[in-house]
């Protein structure tokens, strides 16, 4: 990663390689507090953090370089900073463009599906975690390879993503791309193949994706899943919304179904140079082996933001979900609020 952030960096300042050269990031400060509910099955209480750790600092490069021919090339490098640390490096990647369509070579680890389409209107979250964190299922750092079509105002892509911390094949364990004698591993960190088609064209964009997951026969494997989304600009007021569909190998699980369905709706309200965003989440486990029975975890964010500028705004927003009782040991409500001062560039 040092080597990679060196030879962009001296890219940067000579510009003798390639033709644009491009640094964009922002920063995020302020107060957070946090309180995670308690569970009278496990019987813990309710846990509560409060104070100055709300803070988080992004820097993205971008260099890109005219082939010819209708070809080019597109480095991108995402850095995550903390105070007195080494940076992290996270999501990075090649692309090859051609006269028909991209080839891109990356690794990433981003935002569950229905907040990273749906932040992008609500606003909410949109310098943190989403609901993955809270409600859906936690991301998994990926290698992956994908290739894109435009056709007109449609895009079109195939990609095929594996865990990023696979090992050397034979010896693979839980939570790999890799394979142990011989079966691949199972769970979120399985390889899986995506097929997707996007719209976008005046005030809608649209997205839809198809997922199939390689099975391990292991208990809850994810088998297939299906994304849908869309996000509608009205001028007065941004609406979106999206739903997930998530076929597992129930594989005898007491604690799990063999269907996740999730879906998240969100608005904003542009009122001059303030903002007011919100977002309603929710996950349902349908036919839970232990109860025979489905449940339900449901969620709700609200934000308000007011820009000091086109770079430089001040946010406060908060947060509260009950987790599907099924799944999760913690039963009673958590909530989550922050008062931030936020700088992009």
């Amino acid at each position: 990663m040092k080597k990679s952030l060196i030879a962009l960096a001296v890219l940067a300042a000579s510009g003798a390689s390639f033709a644009q050269v491009s640094i964009t990031g922002y920063m995020a400060y302020g107060f957070q507090s946090t309180t995670t509910g308690g569970s009278s099955v496990t019987g813990t209480g309710s846990a509560e953090e409060a104070g100055f750790g709300a803070e988080t600092a992004r820097v993205f490069f971008t260099a890109k370089e005219d082939l010819g021919g209708g070809y080019a090339a597109t480095a991108s490098l995402s850095i995550n900073t903390g105070p007195q640390s080494a940076a992290t490096g996270e999501d990075h990647s090649l692309t090859l463009a051609t006269p028909v369509g991209g080839l891109t070579l990356g690794t990433a680890k981003g935002q569950d599906y229905l907040s990273s389409y749906i932040n992008a209107v609500a606003a909410v979250g949109s310098y943190y975690d989403g609901w993955d964190t809270k409600l859906f299922t936690p991301r998994t750092k990926r290698d992956y390879a994908a290739f894109t079509v435009p056709v007109g105002a449609f895009t079109f892509a195939l990609a095929q993503h594996e865990s990023a911390d696979s090992v050397v094949f034979g010896t693979g364990t839980a939570g790999s791309s890799s394979v142990t004698n011989g079966t691949p591993a199972g769970g979120s960190s399985a390889g899986v193949t995506t097929l997707s088609a996007t719209y976008a064209a005046g005030p809608l964009v649209a997205n839809g994706q198809y997922a199939i997951y390689k099975s391990s026969q292991a208990a809850n494997n994810a088998k297939d899943t299906t994304r849908l989304s869309a996000n509608y600009d009205l001028g007065m007021v941004k609406l979106g919304g999206g739903l997930v569909v998530t076929n597992h190998d129930n594989g005898g699980v007491a604690s799990q179904g063999p269907k996740t369905t999730d879906y998240l709706i969100g608005a904003k309200i542009p009122m001059g140079a303030s903002s007011f965003g919100l977002s309603f989440a929710s996950r349902t486990q349908a036919d839970i082996l232990a109860a025979s029975s489905s449940y339900t975890g449901t969620g709700y964010s609200l934000e308000y933001g007011y820009a000091m500028s086109k770079r430089t705004s001040v946010v406060a927003n908060y947060a509260r979900w009950t987790s599907p009782v099924g799944v999760a040991t913690n039963k009673d409500a958590s909530s989550r609020y922050q008062l931030l001062l936020a700088h992009a560039f």
